[in-house]
């Protein structure tokens, strides 16, 4: 067995900074051609570019919208038109949401929580698990958040929408096993960078301490007493994806530093 991803072709949604970037360059790094797909086109065609160069793999940027469900199908069908197969799908992409109690919600800014967490999501794998099925198989990851685990106040926009997105992988797992196509989620901790650097500083601000001392007491709460990187995000979906965990499905992965142990 091969226990790379080499002749592999995955395709990463919402490869936008952060975990989506981190991702789509560690498939590459493993042996995996690599299809990015976001709103924005020209961000997407630098990181494109820049895989490519750091790994020497083919890559290709398609600008696409989750909530477009005709974009989705448009997006699989063209990763196999240009690659030839699609082996992995790995969904970053997620909805913004505003913080506030559940009895002040705006409901039509909760359909469209619901059209990009759940829909639009779940449209993209039902999509790709096809194509999947049809060449023998295939693995989908979709990333979860701690906030299905932990609920919070003024969280359940986020939250409950992600937590149908869980149900639903899993249930996606259950139903396409036979054709061996896998679906697992990887739920990552507190992620560097700039938005968590954002929280943080917001965080300190209301506790009238800095943003670093924010940070640090934090990861102190974590059992292995620091933050995740979007690296080590990539890292669980690299595994996941490749045929080293050929026999693990229906399994939300925590990567959290020991955030919380459920």
């Amino acid at each position: 067995m091969d226990r790379t991803l080499k002749g592999k072709v995955a395709l990463v949604s919402g490869a936008g900074p952060g975990i989506g970037r981190s991702t789509a360059l560690a498939f590459a790094r493993d042996g995996a051609d690599v299809v990015v797909a976001a709103r924005r086109p020209e961000p997407l065609e630098a990181l494109a570019k820049e895989i490519a160069e750091a790994t020497g793999r083919r890559t290709l940027a398609i600008p696409s919208d989750l909530t477009d469900l005709e974009a989705s199908a448009a997006l699989v069908d063209r990763t196999v038109a240009e690659f030839g197969r699609l082996d992995v799908l790995v969904n970053v992409a997620t909805a913004s949401f505003p913080r506030r109690k559940m009895v002040d919600s705006d409901w039509s800014s909760y359909a469209d929580s619901v059209q990009m967490n759940v829909v639009g999501t779940m449209k993209l794998c039902a999509d790709a698990a096809r194509r999947m099925a049809e060449q023998g198989g295939g693995s989908i990851i979709n990333i979860g958040t701690l906030a299905t685990t932990a609920l919070q106040a003024k969280n359940g926009e986020y939250s409950s929408t992600k937590l149908a997105m869980v149900g639903l992988s899993k249930t996606l797992a259950r139903e396409m096993g036979a054709q061996n196509v896998r679906v697992n989620v990887v739920t990552p901790g507190y992620t560097t960078g700039e938005g968590l650097t954002q929280l943080f500083e917001q965080m300190g601000a209301s506790a009238g301490i800095s943003g670093e001392e924010m940070s640090e007491r934090v990861a102190r709460t974590t059992e292995l007493k620091r933050h995740v990187d979007p690296d080590d995000i990539a890292e669980a979906c690299v595994y996941l994806g490749s045929d080293r965990a050929r026999n693990v499905t229906g399994v939300e992965l925590h990567v959290t530093a020991g955030a919380m142990i459920v």
